[in-house]
């Protein structure tokens, strides 16, 4: 959508600059001619991308709305005002002596077409010049009426255009340089509680001025939380439930869990006024492009990460979205009034699939992809029970959506891995910690911080599943293989990190440092 929004602006920035010249009468009447001509063959090259339907360019004809909204009007009268200018455009070409203006280009013959050729199109309109000024009267009215809707109503659309899609803040993961400091539990205030079901709750998190740039955060990451219901505290992971707010605040929502101990103890202790130790928003699961579509496909709280992307796609970028949430039953159903009141003001962009366990049965892979059949080929988000997102990747390669465009979602401790049969010596590790190097063996399945914890040494850890991050260090020899990762991005991997928790060696010698 990038793409398109570049095209837009030089198309809008064509179109004012030809009204400018229209407007001045017969005294730029050559340059009104040749902007003319660029202004017909933006018209057509966007005819020829309507019908190839590339990615990241929407459909020409306005989405036919469920009900009267103002994006929908919007959208009519960008319609409306692109074939004004369009018929005022054609039947200026067929005016204007395009022999005379084009012959003074190498190889063109005075002979080419319109009023100096054989071929007249406009001649059955009986006066041309009175039809033409009429067409274009109405694309100067139009476009007064477009200004005044952009700057009434779609100020902050219009500027986010004109800056370019919104980046959002880099992902919390490791410098390039080789010395990254571990991340630090940072303790902030619960300001405001809000009920969202019987079992579950939404808290915000006031983060004050000078953290903000350390606790800035892209919708779909999460943020760990040292939770004090046990001693030692568990750490428990929470997805970010609705993008940052311009004051830093940060929403999380906690589902509670039978017989969970961290869930059961946010639900039952946690009031405005608390105080909560938890690391900066880290993770992966996020969109890189909020102007493109997206297809998010979430069960039960699964929808939390799905719910701030989905707003973040609506309120801050141009792409449409297509939601598909399945839960228990209705009085189950999260975020169902924030759903309803998105859905109303973007009837147009959004399109809601609820699913009911208690009415429908178990969603089956089958059934997603019956539902998810006009969605093929988007970047696809997928949150929840790991049946659901078995069934979902399923249904999403049935409609060939590529591997590399499924983005999945897990919140689950990862177990340690048996040994694999191609492994069955120790490997030989080398340590780079705080400046000293120490060697050790590491057996078949055991994790590289295992090891090293077995030997005496003390590299940084927090979590030791996965999520927190505080235990990466990076591979300089040798290979290693990760059970799980949820914080490190692809550029990292790239880069040599891995999570110590998670890591096992993958070659008889690796070496790693922090």
């Amino acid at each position: 959508m990038a793409v398109f929004n570049r095209f837009r602006l030089f198309h809008w920035l064509l179109a004012g600059f030809f009204v400018a010249v229209y407007l001045t009468g017969d005294d730029a009447e050559l340059l009104h001619v040749w902007l003319g001509y660029g202004l017909v063959g933006l018209l057509l090259a966007r005819l020829v991308i309507a019908l190839l339907r590339p990615r990241g360019f929407p459909r020409l004809l306005p989405a036919q709305p469920r009900k009267p909204s103002l994006g929908a009007f919007g959208s009519w009268l960008t319609f409306a005002t692109l074939v004004s200018l369009a018929l005022a455009s054609l039947i200026g070409l067929g005016m204007v002596d395009n022999g005379d203006v084009l012959a003074d280009l190498p190889g063109v013959s005075p002979e080419l077409f319109g009023a100096a050729s054989d071929i007249d199109f406009v001649g059955w309109l009986g006066d041309p010049e009175e039809v033409h000024e009429f067409f274009a009267n109405l694309a100067l009215t139009l476009v007064g009426l477009h200004i005044g809707y952009v700057l009434l109503l779609r100020r902050k659309l219009a500027w986010s255009m004109l800056r370019g899609p919104r980046q959002p803040a880099p992902a919390s993961g490791p410098a390039p340089a080789a010395v990254v400091a571990a991340p630090a539990f940072t303790t902030l205030e619960v300001s405001a509680r809000q009920a969202e079901t019987a079992d579950s709750a939404s808290f915000s998190l006031r983060v004050p001025p000078a953290l903000r740039e350390r606790f800035a955060a892209q919708p779909g990451q999460f943020v760990t939380l040292r939770v004090p219901c046990a001693e030692p505290p568990l750490l428990r992971c929470y997805s970010l439930s609705q993008p940052v707010g311009n004051d830093g605040t940060l929403r999380i929502t906690v589902k509670r869990v039978p017989d969970g101990r961290a869930s059961n103890w946010l639900l039952d202790q946690l009031r405005p006024g608390a105080r909560l130790e938890l690391l900066p928003p880290a993770g992966v699961f996020v969109s890189r492009d909020l102007d493109g579509d997206h297809l998010l496909l979430g069960a039960g709280s699964g929808i939390t990460p799905l719910r701030a992307i989905l707003e973040a796609v609506l309120e801050q970028g141009r792409g449409r979205v297509f939601l598909f949430y399945a839960s228990r039953d209705v009085e189950s159903l999260i975020f169902a009034d924030e759903l309803a009141a998105l859905a109303a003001r973007h009837p147009e962009r959004l399109q809601l699939c609820i699913w009911l366990d208690a009415e429908q049965g178990v969603p089956s892979s089958r059934a997603i992809a019956e539902k998810t059949a006009g969605w093929p080929r988007v970047e696809a988000f997928v949150c929840g029970p790991q049946a659901f997102m078995d069934g979902a990747v399923q249904a999403l390669a049935e409609h060939g959506v590529e591997p590399a465009r499924i983005h999945l979602e897990r919140f689950a401790s990862a177990a340690p891995a048996p040994a694999r049969g191609n492994q069955a010596r120790a490997s030989r590790l080398q340590v780079t910690l705080d400046g000293r190097r120490r060697e050790l063996d590491v057996q078949p399945g055991e994790a590289l911080l295992e090891a090293m914890e077995a030997v005496g040494l003390q590299p940084p850890q927090a979590c030791r599943s996965g999520v927190c991050g505080a235990c990466r260090c990076r591979v300089v020899e040798g290979e290693a293989r990760m059970r799980s990762n949820l914080v490190l991005d692809s550029a990292q991997l790239r880069q040599g990190w891995v999570l110590a928790c998670q890591a096992e060696p993958a070659s008889a010698r690796l070496a790693v440092e922090y």
